[in-house]
């Protein structure tokens, strides 16, 4: 992969990132200031593929600034496990595809078979 794609996949990352940062500002900020806030904090599980150091700390970073999740623990090309402030919905999912995936397209040359 040449540096230009992996800089468009960097630059497209950043701006979903950041897309998505203010989302879920407005959703948490709309739940917990609501007279009675609909949240069901839990610790979630999720599958994954990130293994070297820097996309571990991309990784951590990247759920951890996003409002309403913390990521509590990583073992490195196996799972991720997740604190979140509402754990009904696909977070996981969202996690995987929204993040992980496009992180990985920027790490490494192929990442279906890495």
């Amino acid at each position: 992969m040449n540096f230009l794609t992996r800089l468009l996949r960097l630059v497209r990352l950043a701006v979903r990132y950041t897309a998505d940062f203010w989302i879920s500002n407005f959703v948490i900020a709309r739940k917990v200031l609501s007279c009675r806030p609909d949240i069901h904090p839990g610790t979630i599980t999720i599958p994954t593929r990130v293994e070297s150091p820097a996309e571990i700390l991309a990784m951590s970073n990247l759920i951890s600034f996003t409002p309403g999740t913390l990521l509590l623990n990583v073992e490195a090309g196996k799972h991720l496990e997740v604190h979140t402030l509402d754990d009904r919905g696909p977070v996981g999912e969202s996690i995987t595809r929204q993040l992980e995936e496009p992180l990985l397209h920027v790490t490494r040359r192929d990442p279906r078979h890495d």
